[in-house]
């Protein structure tokens, strides 16, 4: 593709954080440029700058209310959806109609059986007959033969990319005692809960609290992609964003650990936002940034792999242009220029801030 004549892409959800996040990728991408950018209906128009400095820049976008009407649309190529569940329920049909490709970072589009996106979801999905063809993308497992026949693309929930990262290689590679469930205890920053006012996420109120017990809705999809059921227990954490994902199996007799090692090297070998580290990695070493990490350990017969990514980033928005640049046959790492060749100047300044502590 000819990097001067750009994609054209709009921006829903634009003024929160996954949303924002997905702007300031995008402003460095050199095949996909933002047209449009928009907020709820109720919101005022307001420069992406002031809403969040850090990312804009000197970028002079606007982030506009959107009233409903998809014609101003008419010369966008595709759409990133970073809106509640029952929006992008709604809205990615019209989108389609138009003949613009969705990337939706919610989960109106992540199961394709309609009565068990409505256990999960708590409401009756508006247009069940597209779930069953949106594609889901988790941007590591994708392939050629993935892609359905409408440009629907679903991107998975921060726990499930973690989790999932952590055990397919186990899971696909039939090292898991069938007669054992899989733990999976994560904690994830408050950010997660989305940047609306919240007492429970209040800076005066927010402490260390597990939630969703047995209930949380990234559970079933956790267990659809590992092929096996899960405990999962996510925890809130006093801090602004990053997840850590603890995950505790048993390996069934005969797999050793050598043979878990290589499982994951060939798994993420040729992954380039996967990296596989020799200590229990922190949050501290995957935010702001778009890598997962994954630390793997062998006792026995007991398997713990640890995952570490930005709840924002790999989590959402960096995993959507992951997708889009598989989709439209980019370099997987296009747009991701500045985290390439060690980790972003921000990170590397907390990572090290970190290790002064620890010493």
């Amino acid at each position: 593709m000819d990097s001067l004549s750009k994609l054209q892409a709009v921006v829903f959800g634009a003024s929160g954080y996954s949303g924002s996040e997905l702007l300031a990728l995008l402003h460095n991408h050199a095949y996909i440029q933002v047209t449009h950018a928009f907020a709820s209906e109720r919101s005022s128009a307001m420069p992406w700058a002031r809403i969040a400095p850090q990312l804009a820049g000197t970028s002079d976008l606007v982030i506009e209310p959107f009233t409903g009407d998809t014609d101003v649309l008419a010369n966008v190529d595709l759409a990133f959806l970073a809106l509640p569940h029952e929006a992008s329920a709604e809205l990615a049909p019209k989108l389609l109609a138009q003949g613009i490709a969705v990337f939706d970072l919610s989960g109106a589009y992540r199961f394709a059986d309609a009565d068990l996106f409505a256990q999960t979801y708590g409401f009756v999905h508006p247009f069940p007959g597209l779930l069953a063809q949106a594609t889901y993308c988790l941007a590591e497992h994708l392939n050629a033969n993935s892609f359905q026949d409408i440009a629907l693309y679903s991107i998975p929930g921060c726990y499930p990319t973690a989790a999932t990262l952590a055990l397919a290689p186990v899971c696909e590679s039939a090292f898991l005692d069938p007669a054992t469930v899989p733990v999976v205890t994560a904690i994830s920053g408050v950010s997660g809960a989305g940047r609306a006012a919240n007492l429970r996420t209040s800076f005066c109120e927010v402490s260390v609290q597990a939630y969703g017990v047995f209930n949380h809705r990234h559970r079933p999809e956790i267990a659809r992609n590992l092929a096996t059921d899960v405990v999962f227990t996510p925890i809130l954490g006093p801090y602004p964003r990053g997840i850590v994902a603890t995950c505790v199996a048993q390996l069934r007799g005969g797999v050793s650990a050598e043979m878990v090692l290589d499982a994951f090297q060939k798994a993420y070998a040729d992954q380039p936002f996967v990296r596989l580290v020799h200590a229990p990695p922190a949050v501290q070493h995957v935010a702001y940034t778009p890598f997962c990490d994954l630390y793997v350990a062998v006792e026995g017969q007991q398997l713990i792999v640890i995952a570490a990514l930005d709840n924002l980033l790999k989590g959402a928005a960096s995993q959507a242009v992951q997708v889009a640049n598989i989709v439209y046959g980019l370099p997987a790492t296009t747009g991701f220029e500045r985290f390439l060749g060690g980790v972003s100047a921000r990170a590397a300044a907390v990572v090290d801030s970190g290790a002064a502590q620890h010493d």
